[in-house]
């Protein structure tokens, strides 16, 4: 009878550790591969500094400042700072603004400032996990093999 217990406790909890390790693992190598050739940089970052310059009904835009950690696309390298924008649902809050991101980051030309602004590919700043992190390195030596 314990046995049978066992067995059945050991079936029921392995779709639960199964949820939890896809979590982990999402998303797919494909999703980042995407994502990464959309963008001109994509990197690892420690933000220091958030802050909202704009808001229109629904929308807020925040200013952020990063230290890069790790680098996978772009001129940035480690220990680069970064300012970037990041366009969010309002009312935003500020804990999704700090701490370690992953993100991909569009580039478009500032004719006035004669410099790049770079904002954030919507839905694309992750949280850094290994799994993530493993991928991405196996995407920038595939374009690197390619030059």
């Amino acid at each position: 009878m314990k046995r049978i217990l066992r067995l059945l406790v050991l079936v029921l909890l392995v779709p639960f550790f199964a949820a939890a390790q896809t979590d982990d693992e999402w998303p797919s190598l494909n999703y980042l591969k995407s994502d990464y050739k959309s963008v001109r940089v994509v990197a690892h970052v420690r933000i220091r500094e958030s802050e909202i310059v704009s808001r229109i009904p629904g929308y807020d835009t925040w200013r952020i400042v990063a230290e890069v950690i790790e680098p996978f696309k772009g001129k940035f390298r480690k220990g680069n700072a970064i300012e970037y924008f990041h366009g969010a649902e309002a009312p935003s809050k500020k804990e999704f603004f700090i701490g370690e991101k992953i993100v991909f980051l569009l580039a478009e030309y500032d004719k006035e400032k004669k410099e790049l602004r770079y904002s954030v590919l919507e839905n694309s700043s992750l949280a850094p996990n290994a799994d993530r992190v493993k991928k991405l390195r196996i995407i920038r030596g595939s374009y690197a093999k390619r030059r």
